[in-house]
């Protein structure tokens, strides 16, 4: 009976789907694993990487036969048999081969690039889930807080011992805790389903509420020297620079005669000739210009090279004064945090009467306000140095 229950539960729809994923690693391997976009991405690479090949053999052969016919005393039929074929300089080829190799390092590293960002997107979907779930907690505190003097002053508005100004004020409280709660639940509803986008769709409960262990923060040049030497951006440019380098060898070559061999064959009203042909094409209009331009397109890709690396050291600066200046603030507010009155103090001294309920509210809101800007704090340091280390993904 138990068995036919489980299998009965199996055939519901959407059972399977549902994956549960205690850490942000797990996440990671579960994208790389089940991304529609990341296969489709594999399947682009190995096509372009195919299609970098291709273009770098012989011309197809050129086959004929030519029926000549004449009358009076040439009456009879004759007729000539051609095959002949084409081939360009033979560093033309050498070129074309080195181009496809680079070509498909340089497809294997745009691969990489999109992995990499893929990747961090749902990891920092991750980050933004886990401050959403902390900052549910916090307004689920606050909420709960604000119905539990609601209550209170309902009973001593009713024993005359409060008045409605006291109840409006903890009835707005309430109001606006509620509407923070649910807006964070939409918030948290939403990258829910991105994540799910990232993994093909997949249902996953992600449901960590704390942060992985913090990696201390290495110096900037070295990041900056790890990023310089392994950005896969940045090496698919270095990529692109070296085929535009070779491109200008490349037309050079094809600036070179092209050459013709063949065999014909002649039936001839008064017997059989046959021999071998050879031709020579000089290239005097089809490529004029073309070094040119590949020197052209040469020097915007070294341009381009040398732009991406600048703007790639200006990121890195950035998102590093921007984690250091978060660590300090954090680290600050938090020492600030633990040193201030805390709710359980305020809520006793609202009691004994040592302070109204509008200076109750104010300490309460503080209060509030820098815990949630500490989880703000806490998350935006963890979304910078998630970019910091993407180079680990």
């Amino acid at each position: 009976m138990k068995r036919l229950i489980f299998l009965l539960v199996c055939a519901l729809p959407g059972w399977g789907t549902l994956t549960a994923q205690n850490t942000i690693e797990e996440v990671l391997s579960r994208v790389e694993q089940a991304s529609i976009a990341m296969e489709a991405q594999r399947k682009l690479t190995e096509a372009q990487k195919l299609e970098a090949k291709t273009g770098n053999y012989l011309t197809n052969p050129s086959v004929g036969y030519e029926s000549m016919w004449g009358s009076g005393e040439n009456r009879g039929n004759a007729g000539e048999l051609s095959v002949v074929q084409a081939f360009d300089f033979p560093s033309a080829y050498g070129n074309r081969n080195k181009i496809a190799r680079l070509k498909g390092q340089m497809y294997e590293q745009q691969g990489a690039a999109f992995r990499r960002q893929i990747l961090l997107d749902a990891k920092m979907a991750c980050l933004q889930i886990i401050y959403l779930r902390q900052q549910e907690s916090l307004l689920q505190e606050r909420l709960a807080n604000a119905e539990k003097l609601a209550q209170v002053y309902q009973q001593k508005l009713e024993a005359g011992d409060a008045n409605i100004i006291a109840i409006n004020k903890i009835n707005i409280e309430k109001l606006n805790a509620q509407t923070a709660l649910s807006l964070n639940g939409t918030a948290l509803k939403s990258q829910l389903e991105q994540l799910s986008n990232l993994v093909g769709g997949e249902r996953i409960e992600f449901e960590s509420q704390v942060y992985p262990p913090e990696t201390a923060l290495p110096s900037l040049s070295e990041i900056e020297s790890r990023y310089l030497n392994d950005d896969p951006n940045l090496l698919a440019l270095e990529q692109a620079y070296s085929i535009d380098q070779r491109s200008i060898a490349l037309n050079r070559s094809l600036s070179l005669p092209q050459f013709e061999v063949g065999y014909r064959q002649n039936f001839g009203m008064e017997g059989k000739a046959k021999g071998f042909l050879v031709g020579i094409s000089v290239p005097l209009f089809e490529n004029k210009n073309k070094v040119k331009a590949a020197k052209a397109r040469s020097f915007f890709s070294q341009a381009q090279l040398q732009s991406s690396k600048l703007n790639l050291k200006t990121e890195l600066a950035q998102l590093y004064e921007q984690a250091q200046t978060l660590q300090r603030s954090g680290n600050e507010l938090r020492s600030l945090l633990s040193q201030q009155n805390n709710l359980e103090i305020l809520q006793k001294a609202l009691e004994a009467g040592q302070i109204d309920i509008i200076e109750y509210f104010t300490e309460v809101n503080i209060l509030f306000e820098s815990r949630a800007q500490l989880l703000t704090i806490e998350r935006d340091y963890r979304l910078a140095t998630a970019q910091l280390f993407r180079y680990t993904l």
